[in-house]
């Protein structure tokens, strides 16, 4: 009984490391601000929540690849917005028009928030959120 629990337990935890976006996704908003710049990479941040259905379908989409943010050009960020800290720290950095979850931003190295929507997306939204912001970044 005890050896079913504890595997129970072990697959949930690892499947939801895994459906979050693996080891290279950061929590924190001002850590992935850190690595963004210390990397020299854009910032793709969500800011939703895990009970969230059009949060975990951007997750989905990411870990699917479906939605391309290669490490060697983005920090990916998944972040807690019913987190205090998270959200004074999210206010502070950015702007979302908008009033359903996730936020996303798309920010240059230093910080500058370069492109940003609200709510379901398909891949296809995200990828021209993307593009959208790489033309804005080199303006």
């Amino acid at each position: 009984m005890k050896s079913h629990l504890l595997t129970a337990l072990l697959s949930c935890a690892l499947s939801s490391f895994a459906f979050a976006g693996g080891k290279d996704t950061v929590t924190d908003v001002n850590t992935a601000l850190e690595k963004a710049k210390s990397e020299n990479k854009i910032l793709f941040l969500q800011y939703g929540r895990e009970a969230c259905s059009n949060c975990q379908a951007l997750r989905q989409m990411v870990s699917a690849k479906q939605v391309q943010l290669p490490a060697s050009k983005f920090v990916y960020a998944d972040v807690n917005c019913d987190d205090p800290a998270t959200s004074k720290a999210f206010a502070k950095n950015f702007h979302v028009v908008g009033n359903m979850l996730p936020f996303v931003v798309v920010a240059s190295p230093d910080g500058k928030q370069l492109a940003a929507r609200a709510g379901y997306g398909t891949a296809a939204d995200f990828a021209k959120l993307i593009h959208d912001a790489q033309k804005a970044q080199k303006k």
